[in-house]
């Protein structure tokens, strides 16, 4: 019973984004918390035309994408060289990795500031995409390097014998194996850059490159507390993509949270 009622607590802020986006504005401050009498559909057509979801959206989708392509293929790489081959600073670059779990954005948000500027790429994707990279990929190598370390050294022997050069044994031979553990860094990444804020707030100024985050606030200035309806059918689309892959992907983020474990 102690779980169901936590259940619900969680579960809550999702019935509350549903309910109030089918609400009218005088139902909202009437029925705040209560099944809507009737649903009114137009809230989402009225958020569509105000809000600029198809731009925000957009963005969200290329940060995103960007983000997931190139810690996959940096992140799967570098553990794969951690864990499959023998050289000097192993260890370190290893510990040198695990450092990045540690250090929040909060943290390095000024100096990273002042090196997109430097690199001139402040009102770009490339702005935020490399950003994220670099914060993903920590979470990803691990992830992999556990994984890979649980793979039989006859793998590379074999590709080995075959002829075959480490960049065919990595594509050809455990690329492919590696695609579950692949697939969970997909979810995760995607559920975390979607609803990320404070990074895409101060680097994307311009308001044709912010996600869907920074411009529901915009979108949350401009209506005020005047219709919750409008506010609920706007948080609804925007949080619709990541509900959609959460539910598809859950068992993928349990199995995460325990790859860590045979972690050598």
């Amino acid at each position: 019973m102690f779980w169901v009622v936590v259940g619900c607590t969680f579960l809550f802020p999702l019935y509350w984004m549903i309910t109030m986006s089918l609400k009218s504005k005088s139902e909202a401050y009437r029925n705040p918390f209560g099944i809507p009498s009737s649903w009114d559909w137009l809230n989402f057509s009225e958020a569509l035309s105000k809000y600029h979801f198809y731009t925000y959206f957009e963005n969200s989708v290329i940060y995103t994408a960007g983000t997931i392509i190139i810690t996959l293929i940096t992140g799967s790489m570098l553990a794969y060289c951690l864990s499959r081959m023998q050289w000097r600073f192993n260890s370190a670059m290893l510990l040198y990795v695990s450092m990045g779990l540690i250090v929040p954005i909060e943290v390095v948000v000024i100096p990273l500031f002042q090196l997109v500027k430097w690199l001139h790429i402040k009102n770009s994707y490339l702005g935020l995409i490399l950003p994220y990279s670099g914060f993903a990929i920590a979470s990803c190598v691990l992830m992999l390097y556990a994984f890979l370390r649980s793979l039989p050294n006859e793998l590379e022997e074999a590709a080995c014998i075959d002829g075959a050069n480490v960049y065919q044994t990595y594509m050809k031979i455990i690329f492919p194996i590696v695609m579950p553990a692949l697939m969970t860094q997909c979810v995760l990444i995607f559920i975390r850059i979607w609803n990320e804020f404070p990074l895409a707030f101060i680097i994307a100024s311009k308001d044709q490159l912010r996600p869907l985050t920074v411009g529901l606030l915009g979108f949350f200035v401009n209506v005020g507390v005047a219709d919750w309806g409008l506010i609920g059918a706007s948080m609804l689309l925007s949080s619709l993509p990541m509900i959609i892959i959460y539910l598809i992907g859950n068992e993928k983020i349990e199995n995460a949270l325990t790859a860590g474990a045979i972690l050598k």
